[in-house]
């Protein structure tokens, strides 16, 4: 009888637990968004990249024209929430491409301003010591590119995707690559490698035991939505057999502007986090991450605010969202975003499929 009692006593205070929503569950148990300290220079079109534990936040655009980023390096300190600045780039960037390897910073191409002539892409290439507290120029790449990626895997780092664009119009985006690069920092030098089955700009990726994993927001850098090719599935590259593949996972939403795009430092536990964007009724709140190994999509607790556009990066247990552009407001975000990945990120999400039909 006092069993029974016990039991009944545990099922009516577990009730209003499981009788919540699934995101509600998700909160009660601790994984919501808490505020940090806001970021000094507010930013989108950024790079993020996490070293020792602290996240730089690399150039980016401070006003409405995207056409003009900066040069300015922002560094935050999670365990003392508190930001600091950093060496300038060498150059104003946006959506340049970073890759953490062997504790150094690497940064490649970007688009940067061009005066009469509007964004364009650069080849340039760089790295950053943080002891010294400055930049030093690398190799020039092949190409001119912006908005791809690059990750770092064994000793080398794997650049891919993007475009080169020469101006601030639709038809200055001259081409959109799937030719992948192989950068060897011990030589300099790099080496094309096994081409992409797809173009792909806006891109969540990283590296995960010992391949290069990529979920792409769009096929195409377009003003026109619906010529933007809205990407399903992920991609993975193996540098042992030099070989892409496609993963069929549908999204828990079709977005193409990521804030965790242009970052370095987006995967942890087998999860590569795709936040926050730009969906076809504006920007998102809706937070998922790939599981890798299970090779599907799942769904965590919801932004505070909808914002797209750069800036997120995974530190001390926690990813952390700053920078961004905001929804409804067309400004550059000020508020920083914390969230815990030691509590659970949240149940399975229906498919895309049924989530846009929802």
């Amino acid at each position: 009888m006092r069993r029974l009692l016990v039991l009944l006593s545990l099922s009516l205070l577990l009730a209003p637990l499981a009788s919540r929503p699934a995101a509600a569950q998700a909160d009660a148990m601790g994984s919501e968004w808490q505020r940090r300290a806001a970021i000094p220079y507010h930013v989108y079109g950024h790079a993020s990249a996490t070293i020792q534990g602290k996240i730089h936040i690399l150039g980016g655009c401070h006003t409405e024209d995207w056409q003009k980023p900066s040069t300015k390096h922002q560094v935050y300190n999670p365990a003392a929430d508190a930001w600091a600045a950093a060496a300038d780039l060498p150059l104003d960037l946006g959506w340049a491409m970073p890759a953490v390897l062997d504790g150094n910073l690497y940064l490649f191409g970007g688009g940067f301003h061009k005066p009469g002539v509007g964004q364009c892409a650069t080849d340039e290439a760089w790295v950053y010591d943080r002891e010294a507290d400055s930049w030093s120029r690398l190799p020039t790449m092949p190409d001119k590119r912006m908005n791809g990626f690059a990750v770092a895997v064994g000793n080398a780092i794997y650049i891919s995707l993007g475009y080169n664009r020469q101006g601030g119009r639709d038809n200055d985006v001259l081409q959109e690559y799937v030719s992948t690069y192989r950068y060897d920092p011990g030589d300099g030098r790099y080496a094309r490698v096994a081409d992409s089955p797809e173009t792909g700009c806006y891109i969540a990726a990283g590296a995960h035991s010992g391949k290069v994993y990529a979920v792409i927001g769009s096929h195409h850098e377009t003003s026109d939505m619906d010529a933007w090719g809205l990407a399903d599935d992920a991609l993975v590259y193996d540098p042992v057999s030099d070989c892409w593949s496609r993963i069929p996972a549908p999204r828990i939403e079709k977005r193409v502007y990521y804030l965790t795009q242009c970052s370095a430092s987006v995967v942890r536990d087998a999860r590569l986090y795709v936040i926050g964007g730009r969906t076809r009724a504006g920007r998102t709140r809706v937070t998922s991450y790939f599981d890798i190994e299970a090779r599907r999509f799942v769904r965590g607790p919801d932004l505070p605010e909808g914002r797209c556009c750069g800036g997120g990066a995974i530190a001390s247990s926690a990813l952390i969202i700053a920078g961004g552009f905001l929804r409804g407001v067309g400004r550059p975000a000020e508020e920083v975003w914390r969230l815990s990945l030691d509590a659970a990120c949240g149940p399975e999400h229906p498919t895309a499929m049924d989530f846009e039909a929802s």
